[in-house]
């Protein structure tokens, strides 16, 4: 740290002084002497000269100490304030006090944020092991420290990392893998590189993942068997309505009726099955069996299944293709089931409303082709609209977070997009928009 060049210019004019002050009594001296012959008062000149060049020497040896003295003290960690013989250095004794206030402020602040850092590490439930080039581990925080007990030790020789201490240390920096302890616990293990003090060193952090992996597989079979288990119901829902329909009906028309509703049942269940098949062999959604298909015989076959779901309900349905001999190429029956998912939502919405409608659309445009579900309930909830398609999100009482999730993932595998949007005055439009050709995936 500079001093203050106020400090440093007084000192400095100081002993400027006192150099100017001997060399003009030294010069009167020998003037007195040689050209006056007054040679006792040049004696008593020149011992005046004598004595301020003592106090010249006395002043520069004091400053000299005291200069040496701060910086030891500086080199020891320590800035002490200045002795008093540095009294007759007012301003520079000024400067070094301030400076050691500050050095001292600012050593403690080192301490205390040290100190802080120290304690967010052992708060970390990761072992931290800082590792140098000679292969020696020096244990950074509490949890490597619970873990490896000793610190100083090679990595080969800390008896709780077993064979995962070869993988360790020829862990590259950035690297991350799973490593399994002599204990058989699993571990990830993460490693960073920094430099300090010109060595270079490796970080590398060792985090607990046996609950958390057992957890998580947990988690996933159950969400697997509530995606089952919803994608089931939602497609037996209008086969049972569909059934109860008919038997409900009597005369000439009920063989007729009988007789398209049996063809929509078998085709739907065939559907269900293939899609739990499918599902249960990649546990995601299929790849699209991509299909060409009329549009009109598609919808029909959809709204055959929505009406009967709606039974009694006074919910005005419709539906429209444009243009009507339009095409689709997708898989049947996974559309299917997508858009009966964002039916069902539609007739949750619009229940409780007044005049309440739901309509679908498909449209065939060039290269794309959009099925489109309206509806005019109580619309998007006041949230970022696309959370409504994150797995599991719902804003309804008992609901599953699963149809829209599904449905867009049916969008994604066709190589098109399911998004939301207000539908004026009032409600939803979800758009799934397909290629016209063979995109999907495969």
């Amino acid at each position: 740290m500079a001093f203050s060049d106020h400090a440093a210019s007084r000192v400095a004019a100081g002993l400027a002084i006192r150099s100017i002050l001997i060399g003009v009594l030294s010069l009167f001296a020998l003037w007195l002497m040689l050209t006056q012959r007054l040679y006792a008062t040049g004696v008593i000149v020149a011992g005046g000269a004598v004595l301020a060049a003592i106090d010249l020497a006395r002043a520069v040896r004091a400053a000299d100490r005291l200069f040496a003295n701060f910086v030891e003290a500086l080199a020891a960690g320590a800035a002490d304030a200045p002795p008093r013989s540095a009294a007759r250095f007012p301003a520079l004794s000024s400067a070094l006090l301030n400076a050691a206030q500050r050095l001292d402020r600012e050593r403690l602040d080192r301490e205390r944020r040290l100190q802080e850092l120290e304690a967010l590490a052992d708060t970390v439930a990761a072992a931290l092991i800082v590792v140098g080039d000679d292969g020696r581990a020096i244990l950074a925080n509490r949890a490597a420290r619970d873990l490896c007990g000793s610190s100083g030790l090679r990595l080969a020789d800390i008896a709780v990392l077993g064979g995962a201490a070869t993988v360790l240390a020829d862990l590259a920096p950035g690297a991350r893998t799973i490593v399994r302890l002599a204990d058989q616990r699993r571990m990830l293990a993460s490693a960073a590189g920094f430099r300090s003090g010109g060595l270079r060193w490796r970080l590398i952090s060792l985090q607990s993942v046996s609950a958390e992996l057992s957890a998580v597989e947990l988690r996933a079979w159950q969400d697997l068997v509530r995606v089952l288990a919803h994608e089931m119901m939602n497609s037996l829902t209008p086969i049972v309505s569909l059934a109860e329909s008919i038997s409900a009906l009597d005369g000439p028309e009920a063989d007729a009726a009988a007789a398209s509703a049996m063809e929509v049942i078998a085709r739907r269940s065939a559907g269900l099955m293939s899609f739990v098949e499918r599902y249960r062999r990649v546990a995601d959604v299929p790849a699209p069996a991509l299909e060409d298909l009329e549009a009109a015989r598609f919808v029909s076959g959809i709204d055959r299944l929505i009406r009967g779901q709606l039974g009694g309900k006074a919910i005005a349905y419709s539906s429209r293709i444009t243009p009507p001999d339009a095409r689709l190429h997708a898989d049947p029956d996974l559309l299917e089931q997508a858009l009966i998912n964002l039916l069902k939502n539609a007739v949750e919405a619009v229940d409780g409303q007044a005049d309440p409608r739901i309509e679908l659309v498909c449209v065939a445009g060039e290269g794309e082709t959009t099925l489109a579900v309206s509806d005019n309930g109580r619309g998007l909830p006041a949230v970022d609209p696309e959370l409504v398609f994150t797995p599991f999100f719902t804003t309804k009482a008992g609901g599953s977070g699963i149809g829209l999730s599904l449905a867009r993932q049916v969008a994604l595998s066709h190589g098109g997009a399911l998004v939301a949007a207000p539908n004026a005055p009032r409600g939803t439009v979800f758009s799934l928009r397909i290629p016209s050709g063979g995109n999907g995936r495969s």
